[in-house]
């Protein structure tokens, strides 16, 4: 068992030995704190904030935060140095002379960063606006965009253009115009028209052959009923009704066939194609004989 005096006798000794190495810690802190306060007379503010930050580490005390803060406004990193205050404010004495300073410099800071955007001018009508690749709302948008200071890319889409890109570099408080010159894509524009034009086509075909059947209908109802009320088979009445059936039969075939064909041109529109696809030729030729009727249907699609 060790005596009260051995046990006196360890601690003093360790003691003894702490001393030196606490004293070489907050040495080294001051040192890198000077040597940080050297490159910042010097205007090297990333040398100053390395050094700062590494005596931070080693001596966490709030006014080196206090410093960060204004080597981090030098550089334009106003965000850096907002978070510098505010965790100088955090742990500072309340009665640090300081302190009043440190917020001001927040708020104005703060104001600094909401006026760093962009405002993006030109561009078709609601086209979407992307900043970093997150959409900004759509043109016109007279109002500014806010952004952090630093570089950016903005980029402008719309349906049947070709997109706009750019990169700025916004300094912090400022506002950048980015003016915008879209140029129509020929691609675009001519999915855009086939979008207008092609369905018409088959509607037309659809009406066309539907009135065609409604018609026909018609017709044979009518040529039924005359060929019932003839005085005989071989009487003019009889023959009128004869020729009004077969009116009937070519009108609703022609219906059907009409039919038919919007249905493939709906079908050929709906297939797509490249941008040198000629376009579609239909030719619709009316027959009719003794048997019936209709209409031919030739095309090239």
């Amino acid at each position: 068992m060790i005596a009260r005096g051995t046990w006196i006798a360890l601690v003093a000794a360790l003691s003894i030995a702490l001393v030196p190495a606490l004293g070489i810690a907050q040495e080294d802190a001051r040192t890198l704190f000077q040597r940080g306060q050297t490159a910042y007379s010097q205007g090297d503010y990333d040398a100053a904030i390395e050094q700062w930050t590494r005596a931070y580490e080693l001596d966490p005390r709030p006014l080196l935060q206090f410093n960060l803060s204004q080597a981090y406004e030098r550089l334009g990193r106003l965000e850096d140095a907002i978070h510098a205050l505010e965790l100088y404010l955090e742990r500072a004495d309340p009665n640090d002379e300081h302190q009043s300073d440190a917020r001001a410099r927040v708020s104005a800071l703060r104001e600094r960063v909401g006026r760093t955007s962009v405002r993006v001018t030109g561009g078709p009508e609601g086209a979407t606006i992307l900043v970093d690749g997150e959409d900004r709302g759509r043109t016109p948008r007279p109002d500014p965009i806010q952004v952090s200071p630093g570089s950016h890319r903005i980029a402008v889409r719309a349906q049947g253009y070709a997109e706009f890109t750019s990169s700025v570099v916004v300094p912090a408080g400022q506002s950048v115009d980015v003016a915008v010159d879209m140029q129509p894509s020929s691609g675009g524009a001519q999915v855009a028209q086939g979008g207008d034009e092609l369905p018409v086509v088959p509607i037309i075909l659809f009406s066309a052959g539907g009135a065609a059947l409604i018609a026909g209908a018609v017709m044979g109802g009518v040529a039924l009923s005359d060929a019932e009320n003839a005085p005989g088979r071989d009487s003019p009445e009889a023959d009128a009704a004869r020729g009004l059936a077969l009116g009937a039969d070519i009108t609703m075939g022609a219906g059907v066939a009409l039919a038919a064909a919007g249905l493939i041109v709906l079908l050929v529109a709906d297939s797509g194609g490249g941008e040198d696809r000629e376009p579609e030729r239909i030719s619709l030729a009316p027959w009719g004989g003794a048997s019936g009727g209709g209409v031919a249907v030739a095309g090239s699609f």
